[in-house]
């Protein structure tokens, strides 16, 4: 029996808590071309979203892949940090569409790991990655999210997690210090509450209350400009943050023994890469006992193209086979 397959031209859209772009694959062979980037609940459904996005595009899709930031059943999707529900048969009745896939936007990142060039990629750990070793993908956004890719040769596998929603603790004093301002008014702290944007301002506010810094709230962004700009209670914030993000990914690197690498995607580290420390970054990666060797064989990169979800779409869209796609319980038809 030939395994499914996706219609041409196909509509892709990277559906985050903030945002939604959107972009159009003509042909199996082809790049995907951007359409548009509008705001994540602009509309009132995601249906009327993209009918807007489609309505002045000549080359109208079959068939749509879309990567959602929220577990994925079945057929149906509810965002994490939105208000979108969405429901793959009612999307493809309302765009005229064939047949439609959903997967969670970390599985469209992982998808994307095979076909990322080194230009796309910041290292800044080098390790001893295995080629056909699991490979991890994870990452601070809106939330915080993370997905794992098995390949044995041309066939492979995406294993969504919801680990963002994992507890996390301090390890050490000056983490001791921070935590009861950061655990403030929270009965658990996880890791999407001090790894994503809410979770920046979190730190920031429990850097400056601990260090006698009496600084007003800001937004994340405003913490990454004022850091870049040698604000002290923005960089230790930032220190912080990436001592806890790379802690963090070394963790979920024993979890999954991630021995084809480690990449680090979602808005914010790429923007505050400048900043990182990398010494202090191998360290809380790779410091691990009592498996400290293991630990040590474990990559970490950060990825820096901005168009990796949309790049796993793509490839997602080529070829479902090759990610363990192809299930009729998850495809869906108009």
């Amino acid at each position: 029996m030939r395994p499914p397959s996706i219609a041409y031209p196909v509509l892709i859209a990277d559906i985050g808590g903030t945002n939604c772009r959107v972009s159009l694959v003509v042909d199996p062979e082809g790049p995907h071309r951007p359409l548009a980037r509008i705001g994540t609940g602009s509309y009132p459904t995601p249906e009327a979203a993209f009918a807007a996005v489609l309505a002045t595009v000549p080359d109208k899709p079959r068939s749509a892949v879309l990567a959602v930031a929220g577990p994925i059943e079945g057929r149906q999707a509810q965002l994490t940090n939105a208000v979108w529900h969405l429901d793959g048969p009612r999307i493809a009745g309302a765009l005229d569409l064939t047949q439609g896939l959903m997967v969670n936007d970390f599985e469209a990142l992982s998808a994307s790991l095979p076909v990322l060039v080194p230009g796309d990629l910041a290292t800044l750990v080098e390790g001893a990655p295995e080629p056909e070793g699991v490979r991890l993908v994870l990452g601070p956004g809106t939330g915080f999210g993370a997905a794992a890719l098995l390949m044995r040769g041309e066939r492979g596998m995406l294993v969504a997690t919801e680990a963002g929603h994992i507890g996390i603790g301090p390890e050490d004093q000056a983490e001791q210090r921070l935590w009861p301002a950061l655990s403030e008014g929270s009965l658990r702290l996880t890791v999407e509450h001090l790894l994503s944007g809410d979770g920046l301002v979190r730190l920031h506010r429990a850097v400056a209350r601990t260090s006698g810094l009496l600084e007003a709230d800001v937004a994340a962004a405003d913490i990454s400009r004022l850091a870049h700009d040698g604000d002290p209670a923005a960089l230790m914030t930032v220190v912080c943050f990436w001592r806890l993000l790379a802690r963090v990914a070394g963790d979920l690197a024993l979890v999954f023994k991630a021995t084809g690498g480690v990449f680090i995607a979602g808005g914010i580290a790429p923007h505050l890469l400048p900043l990182a420390d990398r010494a202090a970054i191998r360290a809380a990666f790779a410091l691990k006992p009592p498996m400290e060797d293991l630990a040590a064989r474990f990559a970490l990169h950060v990825v820096t193209a901005t168009d990796a979800a949309e790049q796993g779409l793509t490839a997602i869209a080529a070829n479902l086979h090759r990610f363990g796609l192809d299930d009729p319980k998850r495809l869906w038809f108009g």
